[in-house]
């Protein structure tokens, strides 16, 4: 097993600085998940285990980070995405750890901004059905919010995940923004959509000379997605729009340079797509 999957494995409870200019970005590791290929199902062998050596991955034992983030700006600070929670063991539900880890209280934040409403993003934000930060806006875009809504919509995979995505809903029922591709989430953070993963999933840019998009599951293993795109996730909830997606975010992260911070690329989850003369590839770029 290779040297980064040691360190996702001890990540859980870690913050970490990522360098943009004008809001400060931290990466805050809520933990890992053991995950089977099973999530993969497009993954060619021998390919595809050569390539996930470069994540320090062995696709016989896989293990993936689970990332959120947070930005201070203006006297905000704000929550991007909010764990998994304390629902599946130790090795993950670290995130208010984390948060103070970065030198802040789970009180002091005043905004959560939610990719997407699957379990390992939104369960952190309830426990017992209650709201875990009790003084935060909860911001989720409109097409997320009507997906969860109506469950002759959800597939049998989905199915498994619409109880968190209710839950928050209702845990944050009087402080529920709605937000909009093509707005500005708060200002200075301006949301993308990145459908496919789930239909309302968006993404949050941030920074102007040295710009991050926090691009949530459009990207769950750089080392095996960025050489073969194709290679899906089992809990792509349109598998097709979210190749569409992933293809596009690479395509045009590999032209401008902007980097991209995921859920559940290696922690602390920042990359920069680069264009070579074999194809796309990628590096580490939280600094």
């Amino acid at each position: 097993m290779g040297e980064t999957t040691k360190r996702i494995r001890s990540s859980g409870g870690s913050a970490t600085v990522i360098a943009v200019d004008g809001p400060k970005l931290i990466a805050l590791a809520d933990g890992y998940l053991d995950m089977d290929l099973s999530r993969f199902p497009d993954v060619v062998r021998g390919v595809g285990d050569d390539l996930a050596i470069v994540d320090g991955q062995d696709l016989n034992d896989m293990t993936i980070s689970v990332n959120a983030f947070l930005i201070e700006d203006g006297g905000r600070l704000c929550l991007v995405d909010a764990g998994d929670g304390s629902r599946r063991g130790a090795s993950l539900g670290h995130l208010r750890r984390a948060i103070n880890a970065a030198g802040y209280d789970p009180e002091d934040v005043t905004d959560i901004l939610m990719t997407h409403l699957h379990g390992d993003h939104a369960a952190g934000l309830v426990e017992a059905g209650k709201a875990l930060y009790p003084e935060a806006q909860l911001h989720v875009s409109e097409a997320e919010q009507q997906f969860w809504r109506d469950p002759s919509r959800h597939d049998a995979i989905q199915a498994t995940q619409t109880p968190f995505a209710l839950a928050a809903m209702a845990a944050y029922a009087d402080r529920l923004t709605t937000i909009r591709p093509g707005e500005e989430a708060l200002p200075g953070i301006a949301v993308e959509a990145l459908p496919g993963h789930t239909p309302g999933q968006v993404g949050f840019r941030l920074g102007a000379d040295n710009p991050v998009l926090i691009s949530a599951d459009a990207i769950h293993l750089p080392a095996l997605q960025i050489k073969h795109p194709e290679w899906g996730f089992l809990f792509d909830a349109d598998r097709a729009k979210a190749l569409e997606t992933r293809l596009a975010l690479m395509a045009s992260a590999a032209k401008s340079g902007i980097r991209l911070a995921g859920a559940h690329i290696p922690y602390p989850g920042a990359i920069r797509v680069l264009e070579r003369e074999t194809g796309l590839d990628y590096e580490r770029a939280d600094d």
